[in-house]
Order: C-alpha cells, then sequence, then structure tokens
C-alpha cells in the first residue's frame, strides 16, 4: 500500500500512475497528497483519494500531522515523493524511516533549500 506525494510538476506522478495502470508497477496505490490541487482531476479519474494539505513555513508541524494521518488511515506501507517539492521534518523522517523513497532527482543533502540547482551552480558542481 502505497501513498504517492507530489507539487506541482506531475511527469513523476504521471508515470506511476501509468505504469499501475497498465499493470507494470503491481502496487496498490491508497491515496495522493499534494500541496497544489494541480493534479486532482487526474488522481480521481483513477479512482484514487487525493488529498490538498497545503505546507508553510507556519503550519507544518500540523500539515505533516494530516499527512501522517492520511498514510495511517489508508494503511500506507510506503510514502513516493514524486517530485514533491517540501523538505520534510526530521520528527517526519524518523517516523517513516526506512518507508519513503525520493524519486525525483536531486541534489540533496547536500544542497537543502528552494533553489539546490542554482546553489550548486554557483559552487562549481560539474555534475
Amino acid at each position: 500500500k502505497v501513498v504517492i506525494m507530489v507539487s506541482r510538476f506531475g511527469h513523476c506522478l504521471n508515470d506511476l500512475l501509468y505504469r499501475w495502470r497498465i499493470g507494470a508497477l503491481p502496487i496498490d496505490i491508497v491515496a495522493v497528497i499534494s500541496n497544489h490541487m494541480d493534479y486532482q482531476k487526474v488522481v480521481v479519474n483513477h479512482d484514487i483519494p487525493f488529498h490538498c494539505i497545503k505546507v508553510t513555513k507556519e503550519n507544518k508541524p500540523t500539515a505533516e500531522a494530516a499527512i501522517m494521518r492520511v498514510v495511517e488511515d489508508a494503511g500506507a506501507e510506503l510514502i513516493v515523493l514524486a517530485r514533491y517539492m517540501q523538505i520534510l521534518s526530521d520528527e517526519m523522517c524518523k517516523k517513516m524511516s526506512g518507508r519513503i523513497i525520493n524519486i525525483h532527482h536531486s541534489f540533496l543533502p547536500s544542497f537543502k533549500g528552494a533553489n539546490p540547482y542554482k546553489q550548486a551552480f554557483e559552487r562549481g558542481v560539474k555534475l
């Protein structure tokens, strides 16, 4: 049982949904959580529950508690971060240790924050 989390760019989500739909990805997608409404129709059209949980600096603990309620209520064993562009708290990472996969390539943990590519460029990273 898998919960997929996504933000504004849906290529990772769409790939997972396609592979799941054709049977190439043998998982049970029990929910999709996003901090934006962009993919609600796509997800609902696949008969998967969609949850929009907005995350701000001020509400992050409350938002992560709501995310964990969805995960627990759905009986999810795994969270897949499919280009979910929020940094998870240490508490959530500890709680879900070994049960979260980030499938979006990034420079993390070397460059944390909203602009890891810019930070890497400024530092002279070549790869």
